[in-house]
């Protein structure tokens, strides 16, 4: 990990998933999520114990693993207390509650008892609601931004916003057509909502550093609009099961999973994407023949 200064007293590591980290008053710190298992927690550790600081808090943007996975090992060396907004902070506690959620709510196998499904657990102290939270000097801005998870939440600390998982980079519209979302719509108002703000810097979750993102959300609605139009004219062939569904996204998008874990983070989405579309009245589901048919209602919107 090389940490970069960003602005003022804002820092990041970038990675495989970023992590913020904020110097307060009296050589405190703060981190803005901690990366994927307990081996990024005994860097971040290191890295921290070089610069004589020490850790005051930890603020999660969301409950999956590569985000979370440092939490127990420096919650364990150094006391912090945790900031987590409210659905996620219970996957933090009883992380099984993840895994067991893409696997359709039944016992997981152990194929999904990994780090990025499963991390070490670990106590929420405070639940992050919208509005701003004072610690060791520093203002930390909580902005509601669900959809990748169902309370998904991002950061603005001294002018940079901390954006999580809700906004796709570059790297990821390229490679990854479809990202994962908990919901469709919440995805989408959370990003028109990340229009109406302005700030110097923006930390992505995974990707590189940004100046500005107008253009960033402007291609991950599209992105989810050319899906959700997929989806619709697909099914107004014919009625589809989600598998099969599935199938012909993937293929659509040329998209080859290579695993189960890869399998169980597409499957849920589309249902994410389902359920969007049925919600706003353009699908509805029949069961025939102990199947659950998808098809078309209506006229295709948005």
């Amino acid at each position: 990990m090389a940490l970069q200064h960003v602005l003022h007293n804002v820092y990041y590591l970038p990675g495989a998933s970023n992590i913020g980290l904020i110097v307060g008053e009296g050589n405190q710190a703060l981190l803005i999520d901690t990366g994927v298992g307990q081996r990024s927690g005994r860097q971040l550790l290191q890295i921290l114990e070089e610069r004589g600081l020490k850790l005051a808090a930890i603020f999660n943007t969301h409950g999956h693993g590569d985000h979370t996975g440092g939490n127990a090992y420096l919650v364990e060396h150094t006391g912090a207390k945790v900031y987590a907004p409210l659905y996620d902070s219970i996957v933090l506690q009883h992380p099984a509650w993840g895994s067991m959620c893409v696997f359709g709510g039944a016992e997981p196998i152990n194929e999904l008892s990994t780090p990025r499904f499963a991390p070490q657990p670990c106590a929420t102290d405070v639940i992050v609601t919208e509005g701003e939270v004072q610690i060791a000097g520093v203002t930390v801005q909580a902005v509601p931004l669900p959809g990748h998870t169902g309370s998904h939440t991002g950061y603005i600390v001294n002018d940079v916003f901390f954006t999580g998982d809700i906004l796709a980079g570059e790297e990821e519209l390229a490679n990854a057509p479809i990202s994962y979302a908990y919901s469709i719509t919440k995805r989408l108002e959370s990003l028109q909502k990340l229009r109406n703000y302005f700030c110097s810097y923006y930390v992505l979750g995974h990707g590189s550093l940004e100046r500005d993102i107008t253009e960033l959300i402007e291609r991950n609605i599209a992105q989810i609009m050319d899906v959700l139009h997929f989806i619709w004219r697909y099914l107004a062939q014919a009625p589809a099961e989600a598998n099969n569904l599935l199938s012909a996204v993937c293929e659509h998008y040329k998209i080859e999973m290579r695993n189960i874990r890869e399998y169980y983070l597409f499957y849920p989405t589309l249902h994410a994407y389902l359920s969007h579309l049925r919600n706003t009245g353009q699908i509805a589901y029949q069961v025939k023949d102990n199947r659950l048919l998808w098809y078309t209602v209506g006229s295709e919107g948005g």
